[in-house]
């Protein structure tokens, strides 16, 4: 049997939370102080703070005139930070300003803002991220993460500056494992600041929604050489269906280091701990004619309440800079990732029967995954035709590990639809299990040539080396099976990427790019081996725009992108335990965004994204949709004014069009036509130091679903009308 590269392992029984310090939280608070209301204030008080809350309405004024609150340099495409108009391929921007006005708190959260970007629930503790019809890739700080994202709870926003999103195949600086073709998320963490400063929240929502967060930073002596930041979350939610409650918190604490004016070291460490109690996966759709959606309440939860979820992430980060002169540095980077997951839970495996009953499936599984990566680079300037031009020339390496224990029980059946207490709680030992080991590593370069003052010519290259092996079964069975039984190797593949960008005047440039694609398959074949690599490309071409002295950034790109060799079951055996390559498919489309400041108070986002995808070359499906359940068309439109007096208001609008899931021509399609849902936010200023928001969204109230899953699970609908108040402190 080929093991999936994903499957993970086994996970002793959790240990206690760990809590910060209450003697932090407590100096965190005292710092803020004790504020009196306005009707508590003699009047002699409120005359002498006149001047002081004029010259704030000013300093808002002036912040805002300024105006890079939604815009923002980005590293997704390259090593080295860019401005967007830079990178020949589309990238956007989640700003820390921008999470905050939303009211963002999760990954998911944050990439539902992203154009062309599909969030699909996995359960009530996370979700899988697409664009262009396939998933993303993960980076941390620009470290690749293989893998991450497919079936892995992600840590809160509260530890990161902001979310970088390139959409499109970035095989140059990512290397093959663990990848797809849709682009890659970049996930910038905070850093140590040489002025201090602290900030806090604490916020009450819909379905008992609570959260309280607490950063602070600053110098650690005189100079500001040597820094810290801390930062911590805690939340205790319910859901808008029944039964579910999570409890999380989230810790974070980094150092930075000027050990020279030329030398730095960064070391952090994140931990965060989630306990998801009845996790919600999803409703089972009409497994009889009519084959479609269910029309049930929202608050509808069919799992069984005694289930639970429990994960344990820890993240450390280490880094290390050495800046030659004021061209040249050489940076180290390592990334460290271990993550536990323990499932206990029932939940149909079954659509809806014609007499109104469910089959469940009841399991217990511990998975774990454990990542180690490293990247090294050098990136500087050069001189050569009376012209500046920049290079980068690196190697980076990873490993993934990943491995489960499992026991599954299916005897839950002819269970009434609305009855989950009838599944009866589930526990006995393991008796399966799996490991799979993946490391690649390669060198790469990329190089800027300004071939014309109006002209750049960006082209790299990356060799490539991978190794994936799979064990099934390892622990239940004696001997234990060998590793050398299931073993895919590469070695020496190259992946060429070029572009071109040209600068039609100061504020308009043009682009055109080339990516090639290669990822390798640890499917077995049937009669022994493994698939050929899956290999494409993809071509985008577009414009960008910087205006308003780069306060308003805007883009437009056309792509096509190609995919042979995709991965399907082989069931000439019967067993489903082997593949084969499949065909061609296409995805393409185009897109188009504007983001920034058009105007003093305003901040606006609004993107367009049109897709259409299909098989090239498929026995079976030549000509259809190769991912109809993805959007055709996705509008988003965000806006805000603040207004010198300290108020803030804000609206936007997620639109998509007609979806479909299921096999097309077999009748048993699920659908919805298109939706949109309207979003949106009042703030106040109270004073310097506090801000008040409220944040409603899905204010009209529209029912949909957020996913079409399969007949047993994964149907998830929208989230109904919702509030949010938050009081923000900084200081």
């Amino acid at each position: 049997m080929a093991w999936k590269q994903g499957s993970i392992a086994g996970l002793p029984p959790p240990p206690p939370p760990r809590r910060f310090s209450r003697g932090i939280i407590c100096a965190l608070l005292a710092s803020f102080g004790a504020a009196s209301p306005a009707w508590a204030q003699t009047e002699a008080e409120t005359e002498a703070n006149k001047t002081e809350e004029e010259a704030e309405a000013i300093t808002l004024d002036a912040v805002v005139v300024t105006g890079t609150r939604y815009t923002s340099e980005v590293s997704v495409g390259g090593k080295e930070p860019l401005r967007p108009r830079e990178i020949p391929q589309s990238v956007s921007v989640i700003t820390k300003e921008r999470i905050e006005d939303q009211g963002l708190t999760t990954l998911s959260d944050a990439l539902r803002q992203v154009p062309g970007v599909v969030v699909t629930p996995v359960d009530a503790t996370q979700g899988q991220y697409y664009s262009r019809g396939y998933q993303l890739n993960a980076s941390y700080d620009g470290v690749s993460a293989p893998g991450i994202f497919s079936g892995w709870q992600q840590l809160d926003l509260a530890i990161y500056d902001q979310v970088e999103v390139l959409r499109g195949p970035n095989g140059l600086l990512q290397g093959p494992a663990g990848q797809d073709f849709g682009g890659t998320v970049n996930l910038a963490r905070k850093r140590g600041q040489k002025k201090f400063a602290a900030s806090g929240s604490v916020s009450a929502g819909s379905w008992n929604n609570y959260n309280t967060t607490a950063d602070v930073g600053g110098p650690l002596n005189a100079d500001g050489s040597l820094r810290a930041r801390v930062v911590a979350s805690v939340t205790d939610r319910e859901y808008f269906y029944d039964a579910t409650d999570t409890k999380k918190w989230l810790g974070y604490a980094t150092l930075e280091w000027d050990v020279t004016p030329a030398t730095s070291f960064s070391i952090a460490l994140a931990r965060q701990e989630d306990d998801t109690d009845a996790p919600f996966s999803g409703l089972p759709a009409h497994g009889a004619s009519p084959y479609g959606l269910l029309d049930v309440s929202r608050s509808t939860n069919v799992v069984a309440d005694w289930g639970e979820y429990q994960w344990e992430t820890q993240d450390l980060f280490a880094e290390a800079t050495h800046r030659f002169n004021d061209d040249w540095k050489a940076v180290i980077k390592f990334n460290q990732r271990e993550q536990d997951l323990y499932i206990n839970d029932g939940y149909p495996g079954s659509g809806v029967t014609a007499s109104q009953t469910l089959n469940y499936y009841r399991r217990r599984v511990a998975n774990r995954y454990e990542s180690d990566a490293l990247d090294i680079y050098v990136s500087g300037a050069f001189s050569l035709w009376g012209r500046k031009h920049q290079t980068t020339l690196g190697y980076n390496e990873s490993e993934v590990r990943t491995s489960y224990k499992s026991v599954y029980n299916y005897a839950a059946t002819g269970i009434p639809f609305g009855r989950p207490d009838l599944v009866q709680k589930f526990d006995a030992p393991y008796v399966q299990s799996g490991a799979s080991e993946t490391s690649q590593s390669g060198f790469y370069g990329q190089i800027r040539l300004r071939v014309l003052d109006p002209l750049t010519l960006i082209a790299g290259a990356r060799s490539s080396n991978y190794r994936s092996r799979n064990r099934p079964n390892n622990l239940f069975t004696n001997p234990p099976v060998a590793w050398e039984t299931n073993d895919d190797k590469v070695k020496g593949e190259v992946t060429p990427y070029g572009g071109l960008v040209f600068d039609v005047n100061r504020e308009i440039s043009l682009y055109a790019s080339y990516a090639d694609v290669f990822i390798p398959q640890a499917y077995q074949k049937v009669g022994g081996g493994f698939l050929e690599p899956r290999v494409g490309k993809q071509y985008e071409i577009g414009g960008k725009g910087e205006f308003f002295d780069g306060k308003l950034t805007a883009s437009l790109a056309i792509f096509n992108l190609r995919d042979k060799n995709r991965p399907i079951y082989d069931s000439t055996d019967g067993t489903n335990y082997y593949y084969l390559n499949a065909g061609e498919v296409e995805s393409k489309g185009w897109e188009m965004e504007v983001t920034g400041s058009p105007a003093p108070g305003w901040d606006v986002s609004a993107s367009y994204s049109r897709l259409d995808t299909k098989y090239l070359d498929d026995a079976a499906n030549k000509g259809l949709p190769y991912v109809a359940w993805f959007p055709k068309h996705i509008f988003r439109l965000w806006g805000v004014h603040r207004f010198a007096n300290g108020f803030s208001a804000g609206l936007g609008v997620n639109a998509a069009s007609e979806q479909i899931s299921g096999t097309a021509g077999s009748g048993r399609t699920r659908s919805q036509s298109g939706y949109a849902v309207a979003d949106a936010f009042l703030s106040y200023r109270i004073n310097k130091n506090f801000t008040a928001q409220l944040n409603v969204n899905n204010i009209f109230d529209k029912t949909y679903y957020a996913k079409l899953g399969a007949l047993a699970s994964g149907n998830f609908y929208g989230e109904p009308r919702n509030f949010l108040l938050t009081l923000r402190a900084t200081y």
